[in-house]
C-alpha cells in the first residue's frame, strides 16, 4: 500500500499503534493518552479542522457559550450616585450532541506480510485510520445533511449530521447572499459578502475567513494575475493567497466549487467525545484482518449565526 511510506514519520513518534489498544483480548477504548494523540492525528489531518473551533467533549453533550457586550455601553457617571441601568451582556448557546459513528477497516494478510513496513504495518494502520476520521470529519463538517437518505447518493455518509453549509442555509439568522452564478470572486462575490457582514464584526479582519474550495482559490489567485501586479504575479507563481480586503482567503478541500462562508474562524465548531475504541479480528479463512474504530462525534455547530456570511446561488 503506497500510502505506508508517507506514515512513517508519523510511526517514528509511537503515536497510537495496535499494539497499545490489542491487549489480551480484541482490543477496547484507547487510555487517556492514546485517545488525545488518536484524536491529534485528526485534526491534523486537514487545515480546516485545525482553523476552526475543535472541541474535545468530556460528555456525549456540551454546551457552547458566546458572550459579547452590547454596542454603545458608556454612560456620563454622577458623583456618589449609582448608574440607574445594568448594561447587558449579548449571549449564544448551541450544545454539541455526539453520536457514534464506526469506521471499518480490512487489512489482507498479503499486505501485512508483503508491505515494506513489515513489523510496522499494524502502526501505520492505525495512524491511517485517524487521519481517516479527520478527512471524513472535514467533509461531514461542511457537507453534512440529515435529511438524506440511504437511497441518495453518499447519503449513508451525509445524513450523519448536518454540516456548516447547510445549517447557514437553512438558519433565519445568517446572511445571504445570491451569487447568480457568478465567478467573479475579486469583484463580485468578495465585495459582496464582506458587505453583507455586519461591521461589528469586522473589527478583528485577522479572525475573519472567507472558506473556499481549492478551485475558487486557484481561480481567484489567476484573477489577480491579470493586474499584472507583483502580488498577481507572486500568487501565481508560489501558490499563496492574498487577502481579499484584509480577509484571509482559506482553502478547504472539501468545500463546494458554488458555496463560500465568510465568518470568524472560532465562530464555527467541530465536537470528538474523548473516548475512542478500536477492536480487531482476524478472519482466518478471508486471510484478513478486521480493524473497527468507533467514536461518537457532532459533527457541526455554528455559534452566533449573525456572524456568518454565505453565498451560493439562490
Amino acid at each position: 500500500m503506497s500510502g505506508f511510506t508517507s506514515n512513517r514519520a508519523i510511526i517514528a513518534k509511537d503515536a497510537v499503534t495496535t499494539v497499545d489498544f490489542q491487549g489480551t483480548g480484541q482490543g477496547g477504548y484507547l487510555n487517556p493518552a492514546q485517545s488525545s494523540e488518536f484524536l491529534r492525528l485528526m485534526f491534523d489531518a486537514t487545515a480546516f479542522l485545525r482553523d476552526i473551533r475543535t472541541v474535545t467533549m468530556i460528555t456525549p453533550t456540551q454546551d457552547l457559550d458566546y458572550i459579547g457586550m452590547n454596542t454603545r455601553v458608556l454612560r456620563l457617571a454622577a458623583e456618589g450616585v449609582a448608574p440607574s441601568e445594568l448594561i447587558g451582556v449579548k449571549t449564544a448557546k448551541q450544545q454539541l450532541e455526539a453520536r457514534e459513528v464506526i469506521l471499518p477497516f480490512d487489512v489482507t494478510d498479503n499486505v501485512l506480510e508483503d508491505t515494506i513496513e513489515r513489523g510496522n504495518a499494524d502502526d501505520t494502520i492505525a495512524a491511517m485510520m485517524a487521519e481517516q476520521f479527520g478527512n471524513d470529519l472535514c467533509d461531514l463538517s461542511l457537507n453534512g445533511d440529515s435529511t438524506k437518505t440511504d437511497g441518495d447518493a453518499d447519503g449513508k455518509f451525509l445524513k450523519i449530521g448536518d454540516g456548516f453549509v447547510k445549517i447557514a442555509k437553512d438558519s433565519p439568522d445568517t446572511h445571504k447572499v445570491d451569487t447568480a452564478g457568478s465567478v467573479d470572486y475579486k469583484d463580485t462575490i468578495f465585495p459582496s459578502m464582506l458587505a453583507t457582514m455586519p461591521n461589528k464584526f469586522k473589527r478583528r479582519k485577522n479572525e475573519l475567513r472567507f472558506y473556499v474550495s481549492p478551485t475558487v482559490a486557484e481561480a481567484y489567485t489567476k484573477q489577480l494575475s491579470i493586474r499584472n501586479t507583483a502580488l498577481g504575479d507572486e500568487s501565481l507563481i508560489t501558490g499563496n493567497l492574498q487577502r481579499y480586503a484584509g480577509v484571509s482567503i482559506f482553502e478547504c478541500e472539501y468545500m463546494p466549487d458554488d458555496v463560500f462562508i465568510l465568518t470568524p474562524n472560532r465562530n464555527l465548531a467541530t465536537g470528538i467525545f474523548r473516548e475512542v475504541r478500536n477492536e480487531h479480528e482476524r478472519s482466518p479463512r478471508k486471510r484478513l484482518t478486521e480493524y473497527t474504530t468507533t467514536m461518537r462525534l457532532d459533527p457541526a455547530k455554528i455559534i452566533w449565526h449573525e456572524a456568518v456570511v454565505i453565498g451560493y446561488e439562490v
